[in-house]
């Protein structure tokens, strides 16, 4: 591989488990190639904190927003102070938000309901969302139906099948993954992110979860991502470097300028 300038679009530098060592997981991924990172916020407080990784790295950007998980405990406050986060330079859009009824640690009618304000908060802003979504999907598109939609929506992590791709890609959603497109039994991601047009694809590690096959069940960080990209690239039948060019411009086309 040649000089990359990849663009990890979906991490958690501010997880306890990554943030003593920031300084150093931040350089190790320029040195792999990784040139911008975004970490998403899960609640105001983790927000908060990807914004301050992101004061302190020029590489790094953030992302407000509250994960499903975390929806019990958001209330029309919470979506005044993240609209207040969002207004601030290090942040790039509203994520993450979305449903998930894999644990439902929050209730399910309460996902939806937080997803759909923070969801419309994206579009008040005129900010990219980015979705987390797991096995809730026909909840999500029916959520959706009758909302306006944000000028860009990333289905992070995707972890749906053809069907639910060709959906929300005529919706001109984009899609990203991470280490999970290496694992053994994961053909279906496989057929679906070369199924997907090369521009609305994009790479991320979701560290410190899934890292990739050949560090899988370590702690995932962003040096490993050049890991996915070889592997992505043999799906898609091209180089790293031409893949790298690609995702390097679809995550500009996805969040701006601040990602060249």
């Amino acid at each position: 591989m040649g000089s990359l300038f990849l663009v990890d679009v979906h991490a958690h530098l501010q997880d306890e488990k990554l943030l003593p060592e920031c300084d150093e997981i931040v350089k190790r991924a320029e040195e792999a190639g990784v040139k911008r990172i975004i970490n998403a916020g899960t609640c105001i407080e983790t927000s908060k904190q990807a914004i301050e990784i992101a004061r302190k790295h020029s590489s790094c950007l953030a992302l407000a927003g509250v994960h499903p998980h975390d929806a019990s405990g958001a209330n029309s406050a919470t979506v005044d102070e993240l609209r207040k986060l969002a207004a601030l330079p290090e942040v790039v859009g509203i994520g993450e938000i979305g449903l998930d009824f894999h644990y439902n640690f929050s209730p399910p009618e309460v996902q939806v309901a937080v997803f759909k304000s923070l969801w419309q908060l994206a579009v008040e802003l005129n900010l990219p969302a980015v979705i987390h979504v797991r096995e809730a999907y026909e909840e999500f598109f029916a959520a959706i139906s009758e909302l306006p939609v944000p000028p860009k929506v990333m289905l992070h992590c995707f972890s749906g099948d053809l069907d639910i791709a060709r959906r929300a890609a005529d919706l001109g959603f984009h899609f990203s993954i991470g280490g999970a497109l290496t694992f053994p039994k994961s053909e279906t991601t496989r057929a679906v992110f070369k199924f997907l047009s090369a521009d609305v694809i994009h790479l991320e590690t979701d560290c410190p979860y899934l890292a990739p096959q050949p560090k899988r069940g370590k702690r995932n960080e962003p040096a490993w991502l050049p890991l996915t990209l070889e592997h992505l690239a043999k799906v898609r039948g091209t180089t790293c470097d031409d893949l790298a060019r690609i995702l390097h411009l679809n995550a500009i086309s996805f969040f701006g300028p601040r990602l060249a």
